[in-house]
């Protein structure tokens, strides 16, 4: 009898856990001088809780997602590197999403609040790329901080429809019963921030984390990052959980985002 695929693609993983396991649990080093560089390849899997303020007759109809995570998650792409010499470096960090047929709900139409299960679907798309400078705050076998000063950039793209006739119908709210509004949107941001971990230099396991606000084109924007991992010489292995906040205001089609979801990613040290 062949084996299910499931417990094929278990036991795979723990014959690389114990491939792992059976390198050299000694953290990776953090110099205190010359060039030194990571490299990691990670995939960030989030759900999107977002408020578009589509534009109508009347004035804005407000929609607000669901926050169910991964259900629509549709494509994912996830690019860093960081590289210092002595204290100072440089991050980069880019990440592509998709989400489509995401569900949301009508909140008020022209100002005037409805409790009518007024349903929409949503397609969204985008990308955040930061690039920052870095600066070591401290360092020592316990872990590390660095100073981060950079900008952030936002792409969405993002289209609603709704048709009232699957839903229960309009009623009298001045709307058409069904419609689609589109558009892009782009923002550039400053941010500053710390991004580090502390590490027990005895076994290998660290807490990596990483938070930064910024402003400009938005309101707010801010990031924050926590999670666990294990260090080699070579490399890292974490699993992280990420969230990315938006604030646009009232004036904008996307007035408000947040992604968030885990992340789990495997770093090369050179």
């Amino acid at each position: 009898m062949l084996p299910d695929a499931n417990t094929t693609c278990l036991t795979r993983a723990a014959r690389l856990a114990l491939a792992l396991a059976a390198s050299s649990f000694v953290p990776a080093a953090h110099a205190d001088d010359g060039w030194r560089s990571s490299f990691p390849i990670y995939g960030w899997l989030p759900g999107v809780d977002a408020e578009l303020g589509v534009p109508v007759d009347t004035g804005t109809a407000v929609s607000k997602s669901n926050t169910d995570i991964l259900d629509n998650l549709r494509g994912a792409l996830m690019l860093s590197f960081d590289t210092h010499n002595g204290d100072w470096g440089f991050y980069g960090d880019g990440d592509w999403v998709k989400f489509s047929n995401q569900e949301g709900t009508f909140r008020s139409i022209g100002g005037q609040h409805v409790d009518a299960a007024l349903n929409t679907r949503w397609d969204f798309k985008g990308g955040l790329i930061t690039l920052a400078g870095l600066y070591t705050l401290t360092h020592s076998p316990s872990g590390y901080t660095d100073l981060v000063f950079g900008g952030r950039y936002f792409w969405v793209k993002t289209n609603v429809k709704w048709d009232f006739t699957l839903s229960g119908g309009g009623g009298n709210l001045d709307i058409a019963n069904s419609g689609k509004v589109a558009g892009n949107s782009h923002f550039s941001n400053a941010i500053i921030g710390l991004r580090g971990r502390w590490q027990n230099g005895t076994t290998g396991w660290y807490v990596p984390y990483y938070a930064d606000v910024g402003t400009g084109d938005s309101d707010l924007t801010s990031t924050l990052q926590i999670g666990v991992g294990y260090a080699w010489t070579w490399g890292d292995l974490g699993l992280d959980w990420r969230w990315v906040h938006y604030d646009q205001g009232d004036s904008e089609l996307v007035r408000h985002v947040d992604l968030s979801g885990p992340s789990l990613g495997l770093t090369w040290h050179f």
